[in-house]
């Protein structure tokens, strides 16, 4: 029997049938923001096409956002407003066929997942990831579990206040995501914010002395926010994940900036990239389903 996984984002949905740990088909399409029934009709299209290679047993979907993985709520799902507050869940069975059990989590919480099950923290107990994308996402593993928080919102990293000085109101979403990188480098190359570049393109200019004292600036927000968590929780590591993360550099860059903060040496931890990068929702989605399989 194989599983359903979708690792939702607010671009693209990315599904992927498995078969004890291969994937046997994947693929994606644009995610519909602000119509709940497109949205809806996109992940069941994509069940039944699946269904229709191999027998389902179950289906596991990564969603960004504060999820109710309880009731199978995404409470506030990033920029898919147009399901806040719907049960998921409750709303694909009532649209397919098959019988089978659908589970739901946050995105960080299931590229956790993939890497403590088939990653970089296959030998960890604890420890904490960090995604670098549109925003900075979070997942905290402690004792062999994501810690969810009693209102379902443990581990959203980006949200912290970290230069209150000169930016009271910017959130690590505005100045450590792979989004804020791209800022920095359009304001300083005089480029408008319609131009086109991603965080791997930034990455590839690493030859450019311009292009890496923008990046050690950027990865200046990103030590910041190891050195921060590292210093509440005390994790054995810190995992990063996003697109950017697949670049051999970035751990160097931020190495960099971590050596320049003076207490880090009293709490360094090892910190690696996701063995899964892109694909850890995917993967994390599947183990998601697995786990709940083995209990």
């Amino acid at each position: 029997m194989a599983i359903i996984s979708f690792d939702v984002g607010g671009t693209f949905v990315k599904y992927g049938l498995f078969d004890q740990s291969n994937i046997v088909k994947k693929g994606k399409y644009k995610t519909e923001r602000n119509d709940k029934e497109i949205f809806l009709s996109g992940l069941v299209s994509r069940i039944e096409e699946l269904d229709e290679v191999m027998p389902i047993s179950g289906i596991g979907l990564s969603f960004p956002g504060f999820i109710d993985t309880d009731n199978g709520v995404p409470i506030l799902a990033g920029a898919i407003t147009s399901i806040n507050g719907i049960s998921i869940v409750d709303e694909l069975k009532r649209r397919i066929s098959l019988d089978c059990p659908i589970y739901i989590d946050n995105d960080a919480n299931c590229a956790a997942l993939a890497e403590k099950y088939d990653g970089a923290a296959v030998e960890n107990h604890d420890f904490i990831l960090i995604t670098l994308g549109t925003g900075v996402g979070g997942a905290i593993y402690h004792y062999n579990q994501t810690i969810k928080g009693h209102s379902y919102r443990a581990g959203e990293l980006g949200m912290m206040l970290i230069d209150y000085g000169r930016s009271p109101n910017k959130t690590l979403h505005e100045l450590a995501s792979t989004s804020a990188l791209i800022n920095l480098y359009k304001e300083k190359n005089k480029l408008s914010p319609e131009d086109e570049i991603s965080g791997e393109e930034i990455f590839a200019k690493t030859n450019d002395p311009k292009v890496n004292e923008v990046i050690r600036e950027w990865s200046k927000y990103v030590g910041i926010t190891i050195f921060n968590s590292v210093v509440l929780l005390n994790p054995e590591k810190v995992l990063i994940g996003g697109g950017v993360s697949q670049n051999s550099t970035l751990i160097s860059y931020i190495k960099e900036a971590l050596s320049t903060i003076p207490h880090w040496k009293d709490f360094m931890v090892p910190i690696e990239t996701c063995k899964h990068h892109n694909d850890s929702g995917l993967w994390g989605a599947y183990y998601l389903v697995e786990q709940q399989q083995l209990k």
